[in-house]
C-alpha cells in the first residue's frame, strides 16, 4: 500500500483524539487529502464545501443522533463511500447499518490490512466486513431477547422511549403524527410480548439495543 491516491479525499469523523491521531499517521502517506472533523456541524459544512470520496466514522461516538440520520447523510452524498470504524458492535447494529446501505465495517481492534481492505472496498462501491465482524454475523446463538423482528424505525422509537421522550416529542422529532407513534408503540409491544415501558426497556437493554444504562422509565 505504498501508492499515494492523489484523487481520493478522506474525512475522519471521530471524537477520540488517539484514534484520529493514529488514523492520520496511518492514512496520510497513502491518501494525500485527509481531513479530521470532530463535530457534526463541521462535517456538514465540509461536505457542503467540497466533494469527499470516503467517510471513516464511528456512529457510536459521533453526534449523528441515529444510524438512520447517518444513512440519510450518505444518501445526500451518494458518491461518498463510508467505512464504520468502531470499538464494538452487535448483530443488531450491523443489521441496522446494513438497512441504511452501510456495508463496510471494521473494529478498532482489527489490524491495518483489515482497515485498508474496507477502505478499498468502499471506494469501489463494494462491501467488506472484517473477520471479527463476520464472526459476529455468523454467531448462531444470539441473546435470549431478539429484536430482529422490529423495523429500523421501531428500533429508533425504542431508543427514543429509553431517552425519556414522550409520544408527542417522538412524533415531532420523526415528523410523523401522534397517532402513528402510538401505532408503532402498540406494534412494538405486540411483537416483543411486553406490556409496559419498563418491560420494553429491560428487554431492549438485554438485547443490546440500548448501550447507555442512563434510561428513563
Amino acid at each position: 500500500m505504498s501508492k499515494t491516491y492523489m484523487e481520493v479525499t478522506v474525512v475522519l469523523a471521530d471524537t477520540q483524539f488517539l484514534t484520529n491521531t493514529a488514523l492520520d499517521s496511518l492514512l496520510s502517506p497513502v491518501y494525500a487529502s485527509l481531513h479530521t472533523i470532530t463535530t457534526r456541524a463541521g462535517l456538514q459544512q465540509h461536505l457542503h464545501k467540497e466533494p469527499v470520496s470516503l467517510l471513516i466514522t464511528d456512529p457510536q461516538l459521533f453526534d449523528y443522533g441515529t444510524v438512520g440520520e447517518l444513512g440519510q447523510l450518505l444518501r445526500e452524498y451518494p458518491s461518498m463511500g463510508a467505512v464504520i470504524l468502531t470499538n464494538s458492535i452487535t448483530h443488531l447494529k450491523i443489521k441496522e447499518l446494513n438497512d441504511n446501505g452501510i456495508r463496510n465495517i471494521v473494529l478498532k481492534t482489527d489490524d491495518r490490512e483489515e482497515l485498508f481492505h474496507a477502505i478499498e472496498a468502499a471506494l469501489k462501491g463494494k462491501k467488506y466486513y472484517s473477520g471479527d465482524v463476520l464472526d459476529i454475523l455468523l454467531q448462531k446463538e444470539g441473546p435470549l431477547e431478539d429484536v430482529s423482528i422490529l423495523t429500523s424505525s421501531e428500533i429508533e422509537i425504542v431508543r427514543m422511549i429509553a431517552g425519556g421522550l414522550s409520544t408527542k416529542e417522538i412524533a415531532a422529532k420523526k415528523y410523523i403524527s401522534f397517532h402513528t407513534v402510538m401505532t408503532h408503540r402498540k406494534n412494538i409491544f405486540r411483537k416483543l410480548g411486553v406490556s409496559s415501558s419498563s418491560e420494553l426497556l429491560m428487554y431492549a437493554i438485554k438485547a443490546g439495543v440500548i448501550d447507555n444504562i442512563e434510561y428513563h422509565i
